[in-house]
């Protein structure tokens, strides 16, 4: 069976969403495409790095239980360093074998599936990459077993695996890629998943910068590392920018919404996760009256540009080296393809 799921780009709420402001995240029509047969071993082909593995049932058991053991002991003690370390070793072995072994646990199954994943959502982006995966591979899995999931139930599951590869994550990325379209989202107990109705969202470009050197978990845990007195004046203000947003992007009053990204960058810049490309993108895009931020965790990664004249804004971009990537916002979700 084949299943896909979109990536997603954060409209407004990066990072200070992880200290339980809300933020407002749209799908992007790039898509992973996994299909799963099932099989006596477990296997994992991933056609973006060229990875092939295979592995008997109980080594992917065995590799499933130390990950989340290491997870238990690094959020005990709020620092999940030892886990990066674990995961990204071996070209992400451990990780693998986790994603793989958390699908099967979770939807009951006892035999094996083999994996095998394309996609164009760029990895290290900000556009929710690892999520579209794990939501794919688990929607692909329960349709190959025939197993009956609710999109819900799957959000749960993905929600598991992220924790693996972002230690604390807020849930924001997992919930976009599996519900789809435009959703608000707030990390709580439970999280709150919204759907929006707002008008199409039209002349927003994304750029990719540049492949970031540290993952999601780790610019998370540069901004946990952060003086508290410091952090959150920042994390309150771009959380209180979050329904204003809304409105904005409801009355199509493009103008309040470019001021209320470029606020978004200056509080995200603050806070250590931008990095010399974007600041210099961002600058280049407001000269000309438009807007830009960092889309996502930073060190690198997406931007997410608009300008009224969707054109202008393209030349600039490109002038700077930049190819834009011109892509639709608010996709449908996590599906079944076959």
């Amino acid at each position: 069976m084949i299943a896909s799921a979109p990536g997603k780009c954060i409209i407004i709420g990066e990072h200070a969403v992880v200290y339980g402001e809300p933020a407002i995240i749209a799908t992007v029509n790039l898509r992973t495409i996994v299909t799963a047969e099932k099989s006596d071993r477990a296997s994992y082909r991933d056609h973006r790095f060229g990875h092939n593995n295979s592995y008997s049932l109980e080594e992917v058991k065995a590799r499933t239980v130390e990950v989340l053991d290491l997870w238990e002991k690094c959020n005990e003690k709020k620092n999940f360093s030892p886990l990066f370390e674990n995961i990204k070793a071996n070209k992400y072995e451990n990780y693998k074998c986790a994603v793989v072994g958390i699908a099967l646990d979770s939807l009951g199954i006892e035999d094996g599936v083999s994996i095998d994943i394309d996609s164009n959502v760029p990895a290290g982006a900000g556009l929710g990459s690892s999520s579209s995966l794990e939501a794919a591979l688990t929607q692909a899995v329960a349709a190959e077993y025939e197993k009956k999931i609710t999109v819900e139930e799957i959000n749960d599951i993905v929600f598991k695996m992220e924790q693996i590869i972002h230690g604390t994550p807020s849930g924001g990325d997992n919930s976009a890629c599996c519900f789809g379209r435009l959703i608000w989202f707030q990390k709580g107990n439970p999280n709150i998943i919204k759907p929006l109705d707002v008008p199409k969202l039209e002349n927003f470009v994304l750029v990719h910068i540049k492949p970031p050197e540290k993952n999601t978990g780790e610019l998370v845990q540069i901004v946990r590392n952060l003086d508290e007195g410091y952090r959150t004046p920042r994390v309150k203000e771009i959380g209180s920018m979050v329904p204003v947003m809304l409105e904005a992007l409801k009355k199509k009053d493009m103008k309040k919404v470019r001021d209320i990204i470029n606020k978004t960058q200056k509080n995200l810049a603050e806070l250590g996760v931008s990095i010399k490309e974007i600041d210099d993108v961002a600058s280049a895009v407001r000269e000309i009256g438009g807007a830009a931020k960092l889309c996502g965790a930073g060190g690198g990664g997406t931007m997410l540009c608009h300008h009224d004249n969707k054109e202008k804004l393209i030349d600039v971009i490109s002038s700077l080296g930049y190819k834009p990537l011109q892509a639709d916002l608010a996709v449908e979700g996590v599906r079944v393809e076959k």
